[in-house]
């Protein structure tokens, strides 16, 4: 029987690691069927939705770390979701402070909205003498959500704040 769990992977990305981890990978018979990664300051962090017989998930984490004492792995279970999910893309632009990003994820954790990609950066701008924030973020809305709720407790997270949503093109899918 096939099983499905995401592998996080953390650690300096030297020459053909990636492929490294897909052949290690390839050879137990596990499949990718979706990943992501990241880099920062030279250091990269990779999730992949990783799908497998049950007899051999031991055995890959086994091998990776084993063959990468140098990567971190973490491992979670796929989580299920039941019925429609209404993806949206958000784009949140305000006045930095101290505290910003912590009160937008506490407002979105709230409201039950779930975050599953967020990228955000500080700019700052010397004519204005402030800094400013800007975050990008991929989310699921609850199905009784709308996004007049969702803008209206954005916005309050900062004077002056403004949201922006791109309906993504997934947007009323099964997970």
């Amino acid at each position: 029987m096939k099983i499905q769990f995401i592998a996080t992977v953390v650690g300096p990305l030297g020459p053909d690691v990636l492929q490294s981890l897909a052949k290690v990978s390839r050879e137990l018979g596990a499949e990718w069927l979706s990943s992501k990664l990241i880099m920062l300051d030279g250091q990269f962090a990779a999730m992949m939705k990783v799908s497998i017989d049950d007899d051999k998930e031991a055995a890959l984490r086994d091998n990776l770390a084993r063959e990468f004492p140098a990567l971190g792995f973490v491992y979670a279970p796929v989580a299920a979701v039941d019925g429609p999910v209404q993806q949206i893309q958000v784009e949140l632009d305000c006045n930095d402070r101290p505290g910003l990003t912590r009160d937008v994820n506490d407002v979105l954790a709230n409201l039950g909205v779930s975050v599953s990609h967020m990228e955000s950066h500080r700019v700052q701008v010397t004519s204005l003498g402030r800094t400013l924030f800007n975050a990008c973020l991929s989310v699921a809305l609850p199905p009784e959500m709308d996004i007049g709720t969702l803008t209206s407790a954005l916005e309050a997270v900062e004077p002056n704040a403004r949201v922006h949503f791109r309906e993504s093109a997934f947007a009323a899918h099964r997970v």
